[in-house]
């Protein structure tokens, strides 16, 4: 809807008194589209900072250049033809140039003899509106000035901070002081570290410290849109990046949500800002306002973008694209909100464009109105339900992220913990929720707010629980025995060292309080690893984890972001503990919450665990060469076994593997300190075993076994390739080239992975005595039954008829039918398949398909419970979990079926050994 100029004017007096005053170049303007006159004046700011001959000269050309495009920013956007996105980002460009060019005069009249601004060491970065490129109409400009003390020039070596503090204070002036050409921008200085006490310019190592040890939430978002916009840019955009884990935080920070809703609602009673109406309300700070939208968008970015690259957007509108994109917010609610977010602007603009006004306060006036309406092309009604209109909307959106805190009661009756007696409405209404003993729940929940256990020590702690606790004794209550699940909540607090981060998480999820309650009655172990790290459910919030947690390409994405602002060698070592855990936490759930299968959590876990060993490896290489150099033309490569091997992992798995090297003709590295090659290789082995499995701030990621290398404990860390291949030809056990069957690389330079797999293919393949082999498999077996009897009636590993034993059967079949088999290095479902294609073992399918049910019970035993043989983990909630993930009607129907496969694999292996041993005899269809 356009505007006709002389309404516009006629409306505005600090728009006529503009006019009158640039009249000729206003109609040269009008001419011209309003880009190129805004290039224009752009050009000739630049020009002045270049060539101006005093302050005064300079002043007088950014005061006469900020009134000619504020009167084309008004004209271009009221009359249609800039939206109000290129009018703010217009104005926003202008401070920009204004603050380059009077920083590149003061340095040039100082007689600087470092050169231009652009490279002096000194950055100034624009925060709030300018930095996203949205100043409204009459916006003041928020500037932190840092400098880099290596790269400042200003011949005067220790008196940085006091240079750049005078050159900053009088560059304020220029932009402020007002003449009789006017003033160019309000800007406030404050938004630097603890303004009351530091310069207004400040070395960026002092910066960092800061915001490292001492800065706020209110301050990580006002970084969320900053950017360098004048001055050194290569200083400031360093300065961003070594800024960003400080903003971008690594674990998903949901207290941050409580913060800046207080920081709202501080907003909200010191302004005064009222309730949704349009004569006198606060287009910005308002019940519905700008405010409101821009603390939707900052706190979900807050939140996720210390994983999500694509969510650190400084524009609003921009952000809000990159959420819905992203899944946080649906795309209508981008929509809507976009779209308010530019009317709001739009009126904002008007309110302000017509005085010069720093107002955000809507008329009281129907008169005054009126005349907003008027400039924004619509009649007085129709204004006034689109305004209201917007505002619902907005207070709709937001409300749903920020409530205005939680009543303490709960539908039909009220909750009260204060005081020394037991308050009769709250026995009344624990009792109706389902507690046999309400006065025992009102004792444990006084007893959290006395402090009694860490998590609840802080005050902080506390006020969250207080909000939290009606929602919470829900959850309890729709657990089935709310007494005891109460009792398994006071137990998991007392052990739970910090409560603040977790109580605002659950306050604001109510899908996690359930999942939390219930993984304390069905899967202990998972409640386990909250109470030690409790960011590991950082990542159930987000609303794609159904269908990532399965998809092998964005977990190893997300391990790849992570890692990517990793910023030396110890931080990849935290990092990949902190993604770690999650993730191994996140692919449990997935599996307990019946999203993922036993198969696919296997073979994800395994991504996780050889991603992270690939990172980890190379991280300890890189360190490793900086002292001890490279062997000349060696290459490496870990060759894993078991389950990691297989792809199928487990939640508790170990990893199993080796190095290998093969040389190329030196035999010593070429480093500070050289090593002999073998010394070197074990000495790097050693290097990444405790680089996976030494414990740290962040604890520890995986326990690693190299007992599979040659010779076992008695053998070298690491092995040459030939060193394998002559080990297995000449003096390996059975039970070693059992294990080689489904030896897989995991890493490799350049072609040795191809060399590896062709060197174990062939030691595979080589003829055996095949009745002595089975012969070791049948006395490994039964060595194993006295030594290793099973733990439980559920230890499916080692029962008669168990895994074991379906393993075995793969893997001898390898060693003396792998011709046959024709699946080199293939995993036991595989090859019992193909056993039974090839008519080796008829009941090859059925024993596939009890391996699938026993992979299924050991991979949710292992998520859910923190010692499985022990029958205290062993609770209703758990075997009914138990059943529920292997389709089975009841716990006693799956114990019966479980009984009833063990036999049938026993008698399976029984008939193939018999047939491999009759076969071997007769010399017929095995050997």
């Amino acid at each position: 809807m356009t505007v006709a100029l002389q309404t516009l004017l006629d409306s505005a007096p600090y728009l006529k008194d503009l006019s009158e005053r640039h009249a000729e170049w206003f109609a040269a303007a009008s001419r011209q589209a309003p880009d190129a006159a805004l290039a224009g004046v752009l050009d000739a700011v630049r020009v002045a900072g270049e060539t101006a001959a005093s302050e005064d000269e300079i002043g007088r050309e950014l005061r006469i250049a900020k009134g000619r495009v504020a009167l084309l920013a008004a004209a271009s956007e009221v009359g249609g033809r800039w939206t109000t996105a290129q009018s703010t980002a217009a104005l926003s460009d202008l401070a920009d140039a204004a603050l380059q060019a009077g920083l590149e005069a003061l340095l040039r009249l100082r007689g600087n003899a470092g050169g231009s601004a652009a490279d002096c060491g000194l950055a100034l970065f624009a925060l709030g509106k300018h930095g996203g490129r949205e100043l409204n109409y009459s916006s003041d400009i928020d500037i932190v000035a840092f400098f880099d003390p290596e790269k400042a020039s200003l011949g005067d070596p220790g008196e940085e901070t006091r240079i750049f503090t005078r050159i900053v204070q009088r560059l304020a002036g220029l932009m402020q002081d007002r003449t009789a050409h006017g003033y160019v921008f309000r800007t406030d200085l404050r938004l630097r570290p603890d303004p009351g006490a530091t310069p207004v310019a400040l070395p960026i190592e002092a910066a960092l410290a800061y915001y490292e040890s001492r800065g706020q939430n209110w301050e990580r978002a006002a970084w969320i849109k900053a950017r360098p916009c004048a001055g050194d840019k290569a200083v400031g955009e360093q300065f961003l990046k070594d800024l960003a884990p400080y903003i971008w935080r690594k674990h998903l920070d949901f207290a941050t949500i409580a913060d800046i809703q207080a920081m709202k609602r501080q907003i909200n009673i010191s302004k005064n800002v009222g309730d949704v109406r349009v004569a006198g309300h606060n287009v910005k700070l308002g019940l519905g306002g700008i405010r409101e939208i821009e603390f939707f968008t900052q706190t979900q970015q807050l939140i996720a973008g210390g994983r999500d690259v694509t969510l650190r957007v400084r524009p609003t509108a921009g952000a809000l694209a990159a959420l819905a994109e992203a899944n946080w917010i649906s795309r209508r609610a981008a929509e809507d909100l976009t779209r308010i977010y530019w009317f709001l602007r739009a009126v904002e603009n008007r309110l302000q464009m017509l005085r010069d006004e720093q107002t955000h306060v809507m008329p009281e006036s129907e008169a005054g109105i009126a005349t907003v309406a008027a400039l924004m092309g619509m009649d007085l009604p129709a204004f006034e339900t689109v305004y209201r209109r917007a505002l619902n909307q907005v207070v709709g959106y937001y409300s749903d992220l920020f409530a205005e805190g939680e009543s303490l009661a709960v539908t039909g009756g009220s909750l009260v913990f204060t005081g020394t007696d037991d308050d009769p409405e709250t026995l009344e209404t624990l009792s109706g929720m389902g507690f046999r003993d309400p006065a025992k729940a009102i004792a444990t929940v006084k007893h959290w707010h006395y402090g009694s256990y860490g998590a609840t020590r802080a005050a902080a702690a506390r006020a969250h629980l207080t909000e939290l606790l009606p929602a919470l004794l829900s959850t309890i209550a729709e657990a089935g025995n709310p007494d005891d699940a109460l009792m398994r909540f006071d137990n998991f607090l007392s052990r739970l060292p910090s409560g603040v981060q977790l109580f605002a998480l659950l306050r604001n999820h109510e899908n996690l309080r359930s999942l939390l309650v219930a993984l304390m009655a069905s899967a202990p172990r998972m409640a386990e690893a909250v109470i030690h790290r409790a960011h590991v459910m950082d990542g159930l919030i987000d609303p794609a984890f159904a269908d990532d947690v399965r998809r092998r390409e964005i977990l190893l994405g997300k391990i790849e972001s992570f890692f990517a602002e990793a910023r030396d060698y110890q931080e990849v070592i935290d990092r990949a503990r902190i993604i770690g855990q999650e993730q191994m936490f996140l692919i449990a759930a997935g599996l307990l919450a019946g999203s993922i299968d036993a198969a696919r959590a296997g073979e994800q876990f395994t991504t996780l665990a050889e991603s992270l060993v690939g990172k980890l490896f190379d991280a300890v290489r890189r360190e490793f060469e900086k002292r001890h150099g490279v062997v000349p033309g060696a290459r490496v490569a870990l060759l894993a076994f078991g389950k990691m091997a297989s792809r199928e992992m487990t939640a508790r798995s170990d990893l199993d593997f080796i190095m290998l090297y093969d040389l190329a003709g030196a035999d010593e590295s070429n480093g500070e300190k050289p090593l002999p090659a073998s010394q070197y290789f074990a000495r790097l082995t050693q290097r990444l075993i405790a680089a996976v499995s030494a414990p740290t701030s962040e604890g520890v990621l995986y326990e690693a076994d190299m007992r599979l290398r040659p010779s076992g404990n008695a053998g070298p860390l690491a092995t040459s390739l030939r060193g394998l291949v002559q080990y297995h030809n000449d003096s390996a056990w059975t039970w070693e080239r059992l294990a080689l069957s489904r030896a897989r690389v995991i890493y490799a330079d350049d072609a040795l992975g191809a060399d590896v797999d062709r060197e174990v293919a062939a030691i595979l393949a080589r003829p055996r005595d095949s009745a002595t082999t089975i012969a070791d498999v049948l006395t490994m077996r039964a060595l194993m039954a006295k030594e290793r009897p099973p733990r439980h009636p559920f230890d499916l590993k080692l029962a008669p008829g168990g895994l074991v034993d379906l393993e075995f059967m793969a893997q001898s079949a390898q060693l003396v039918a792998g011709d046959r088999v024709a699946a080199p290095q293939a995993t036991t479902g595989v090859v019992l398949r193909r056993l039974a294609e090839t008519g080796l073992v008829p009941e090859g399918l059925r024993l596939a398909e009890i391996l699938e049910l026993y992979s299924t019970v050991l991979q949710v035993m292992s998520a859910a419970l923190a010692d499985p043989f022990k029958d205290e983990g062993w609770t209703p909630a758990f075997r009914e979990l138990l059943a529920q993930r292997t389709n089975m009607p009841s716990f006693d129907r799956l114990e019966a079926e479980i009984r009833g496969m063990e036999r049938e694999v026993s008698a399976a292996a029984e008939a193939w050994y018999a047939k491999a041993r009759g076969a071997i005899e007769k010399r017929g269809e095995v050997d």
